[in-house]
């Protein structure tokens, strides 16, 4: 049962914002982020540890019922408050300051990338330096270095930043230090710190990003989070500092489940209500009882039901992993797999429900949009998929073994390790401009190979169900159909039948797989049944006279 079910059913959620201005908007976003706060009451110790508390919370569908809320949340507790949480031990005097952002008093946000510097972050322009008081002066040179993305303009809501600047002492770079700064109170920013609202993101709920600027800022020596010192290796500090975007990495492929659970809720009942005359009997039908429908509709419900399974899995051993690199390889798999399934998923769900699809009101749109965010949040899936997949065919890293070695889905990741690997033996320069033609193109699919490999174990050793468990094995073989052409002699034509024979099998369960999916509150999108559509209409706006007393829902039993 999910925690947050009578929550998802007040007003304050089922309240659909499209014809809200945008600063309305803005507004019930942050009063759902309170009341999630309120629900979860998490500590700071379930945001640090990664407790199954903290799991629930990303978990559950209530945040991808508005991705804004989602997006501030994850900054919040993931990069502000773990941040600070790293440092309670040593520093009582931010105790204060975390009691107010776990009560939403304050909101939390992190300003780490910059403009001019995405994925190279590490070169960050944004100083931060030492004056004989022993205060700090934080400045922004050069417009490149901007802050970019964080919805640091006033919301209403007091709030303070984890800034990343680097520290000059003494006109000596010391390298990249971490600085906890009030950046307004709510109404006013704090002075010299400047924030210029972007245009809202194309499709997704608005969030008011921003780039920020510092015009010499002077913080009291309290500000530096950490040590002063110059660190003898700067590159290694620099990633233990920004080590909360792994897990930020971790719960962004937790939204993209949630993304999933529910678009494929609202398809499955959309297809069971909508009808046309059938060409044969001339009699209504179903669209659910087309192959083309269910199967996709139900590839979509058995990759949930597997995914889940994944992310409690990959949760454990991200919690149990002893070193940040094995915890980033970790997070980076769990994410990189579920972006993949999800990205190909949702817009089929949505071209499912045909120009219904589209709108806002119908949710799965602005899931599809909210995850296209996700994808690059907390890591870019291809950056770090490139990492990784580097690293292992290097041999510094090696996947988490299986349990099943007979399965398809492991003989195709060691296919692809083995190729892989013997490409790179025949160079002698692992970062020459040949091996980068030659490798980069198969880095994300090595790691959705070994993310679906994993998926599978984890499903298969907690029991679920054959038919689901195959219908998500001949999905794994869909995203890489040429492969297994080659190698497991699977056809284009066995391929197909494979997923549409196990897909026939589960139809007849549909009813009961959508209630185990344990989503209905969360779908608020009108198409999922009459009485909902009946109710949103009304809500339209209204030109000329209404009609009256005629019958909308059932079509002639013939022609």
């Amino acid at each position: 049962m999910r925690s947050t079910y009578q929550l998802a059913k007040t007003e304050l959620w089922q309240l659909l914002p499209e014809n809200m201005a945008p600063e309305d908007r803005v507004r019930l976003t942050y009063e759902r982020c309170r009341s999630i706060v309120q629900h979860f009451k998490l500590t700071a110790e379930d945001i640090l540890n990664i407790t199954p508390k903290y799991w629930e919370l990303h978990n559950d569908p209530l945040l991808v019922m508005d991705g804004a809320a989602s997006t501030l949340l994850t900054i919040h507790y993931n990069l502000c408050i773990g941040t600070l949480a790293m440092y309670l031990n040593h520093r009582p005097d931010l105790r204060d300051t975390v009691d107010r952002l776990l009560s939403f008093e304050w909101n939390g946000q992190y300003c780490l990338t910059e403009l001019g510097h995405g994925l190279d972050v590490i070169n960050m322009e944004t100083t931060a330096s030492l004056l004989p008081s022993g205060d700090f002066e934080i400045n922004t040179p050069v417009d490149r270095a901007a802050k970019f993305m964080p919805p640091t303009a006033p919301s209403g809501t007091p709030c303070v930043s984890i800034v990343h600047a680097r520290l000059l002492v003494g006109g000596e770079d010391f390298g990249p230090k971490v600085f906890l700064i009030k950046l307004h109170n709510g109404k006013e920013m704090s002075k010299g710190v400047v924030s210029k609202v972007l245009h809202p993101r194309g499709g997704s709920r608005p969030v008011k990003h921003c780039l920020t600027y510092f015009n010499r800022v002077r913080v009291p020596p309290t500000a530096l989070l950490g040590s002063l010192e110059r660190p003898k290796d700067i590159r290694a500090a620099f990633f233990f500092n920004i080590s909360r975007v792994i897990a930020g990495t971790l719960g962004m492929g937790a939204f993209g489940i949630s993304s999933m659970r529910t678009s494929s809720y609202i398809a499955s009942k959309y297809s069971q209500r909508r009808r046309v005359i059938d060409a044969s009997t001339k009699r209504p039908r179903e669209i659910i009882s087309f192959v083309t429908q269910y199967t996709p509709i139900l590839s979509a419900v058995a990759q949930t039901f597997v995914l889940e399974k994944f992310g409690e899995a990959m949760r454990d051993m991200y919690v149990a992993a002893e070193t940040l690199v094995m915890k980033h390889f970790i997070a980076a798999i769990f994410k990189t797999t579920v972006v993949k399934i999800s990205a190909t998923a949702l817009p089929l769900l949505g071209l499912r429900c045909g120009a219904q699809g589209l709108f806002e009101a119908n949710q799965i749109s602005v899931l599809t949009a909210d995850m296209r965010g996700a994808t690059i949040a907390e890591g870019d899936v291809l950056g770090i998929s490139i990492r990784f997949a580097i690293e292992l065919l290097l041999g510094r890293l090696s996947s988490p073994p299986t349990r099943f070695p007979d399965s398809l889905l492991h003989s195709h990741e060691e296919g692809l390790l083995m190729e892989l690997r013997t490409k790179m033996a025949s160079f002698s320069d692992h970062r020459s401009a040949l091996v980068e033609r030659s490798l980069l193109p198969h880095c994300q699919p090595l790691i959705e190979a070994i993310g679906l490999r994993l998926a599978y174990d984890a499903a298969r050793e907690q029991g679920i169900d054959t038919d689901i468990l195959g219908m998500f094995v001949a999905s794994a073989i869909a995203s890489d159909a040429p492969w297994y052409l080659e190698n497991s002699k699977l056809t284009r034509g066995k391929q197909i039948e494979m997923e549409v024979d196990v897909a026939s099998a589960l139809l007849p369960r549909l009813e009961y797989l959508l209630e185990k999916l344990d989503v209905e509150p969360y779908a608020t999108a009108p198409i999922v049944s009459n009485r909902r559509w009946d109710r949103y209409v009304e809500t339209l706006e209204t030109h000329g006279e209404e009609l009256v007393g005629f019958e909308v829902h059932e079509l002639p039993s013939k022609l």
